[in-house]
C-alpha cells in the first residue's frame, strides 16, 4: 500500500454507488472528499476515482501485481452512524476487490480491541469514519491526515509534506476566506495521493414519537434534551 498505483487501483475497484444504494437505503451520497460536502472548504472540483476494474487491474500490473495479491480487510464489529451495516458493506467491497484479484479476507475484532488494534497500524485496510467535533475542516484534515497524527488519529499513517504544511498555514489564519483555499488545494493532494478509499457521507436520522416536541438532532452527535418536551 506504500505503492500509489495500487492505492489508486483499490480506489478504481470499489463500486460506491453500489455499496450507498444497497447498504444506506439512500441515505447517504458517495463520498471523494475526506470532508463532507456540508462543511465550509469542501472543493467540489475534486476529480473522483471512477469505477473501473479494468483501469484497476491495469494499475495492479504496472505495480508488479499482475494477478494481484492477498491482504486483509478489517471491519467494525458493530455499526455506526457513518457506516449502518459494515460486516456488508466489506463482504461486497471483498467482492469488488476480488473482481481485480486482490483476495481480501475479513477480519473482525471486539470493538475496543478494533480501535486499539487500528490505532497501533496493525491493519493493512481498515473500515472506519468519522464524526466531526467542531464543525471545522481541520477537525477532519489535521486530525485524520496530518502527520502529527500518525502515532494517534491518523490511521492510514499518511504523512505528505505538502499537504501538511497546508493544513498547518490554514489553521492559524484569522478567517475562512483566507483559510478555505487552502484546504481545498489540500483535498487535491488528499485525492491525487489516495491514502484513503472514501465510501459515503451518511445522513443521519432520529426516530421518535409524534408527541415529542422541540428535539433538534445535533450536528456533532450528541444529545440535548433540555428544550425538549412531550405535548399532550
Amino acid at each position: 500500500f506504500s505503492d500509489l498505483r495500487v492505492r489508486r487501483a483499490i480506489n478504481h475497484a470499489i463500486d460506491k454507488k453500489a455499496l450507498v444504494d444497497n447498504f444506506y437505503q439512500g441515505l447517504a451520497i458517495a463520498a471523494k472528499n475526506p470532508i463532507p460536502p456540508t462543511l465550509w472548504g469542501y472543493d467540489d472540483s475534486t476529480e473522483e476515482y471512477a469505477y473501473d476494474p479494468a483501469m484497476a487491474r491495469q494499475l495492479l500490473s504496472a505495480a508488479g501485481f499482475p494477478d494481484g495479491f492477498a491482504t486483509e480487510l478489517w471491519a467494525m464489529p458493530v455499526p455506526r452512524p457513518y457506516m449502518p451495516q459494515p460486516s456488508k458493506i466489506a463482504q461486497a467491497i471483498q467482492a469488488n476487490l476480488a473482481e481485480v484479484g486482490i483476495v481480501a479476507r475479513i477480519v473482525q475484532w471486539e470493538w475496543g480491541t478494533y480501535l486499539d488494534k487500528v490505532s497501533k497500524g496493525e491493519h493493512p485496510m481498515a473500515l472506519l469514519g468519522w464524526t466531526g467535533d467542531n464543525g471545522d475542516p481541520d477537525n477532519f484534515l489535521a486530525v485524520l491526515l496530518g502527520c502529527d497524527g500518525v502515532e494517534k488519529s491518523n490511521r492510514a499513517q499518511w504523512c505528505n509534506e505538502e499537504f501538511d504544511a497546508l493544513i498547518q498555514k490554514a489553521k492559524v489564519l484569522p478567517t475562512q476566506e483566507e483559510r478555505a483555499p487552502l484546504y481545498e488545494e489540500a483535498q487535491q493532494i488528499f485525492k491525487d495521493q489516495a491514502p484513503w478509499a472514501t465510501i459515503a457521507h451518511s445522513v443521519v436520522y432520529m426516530p421518535m414519537r409524534p408527541e415529542v416536541e422541540n428535539y433538534v438532532v445535533h450536528p456533532l452527535g450528541g444529545h440535548i434534551f433540555n428544550q425538549v418536551g412531550l405535548s399532550q
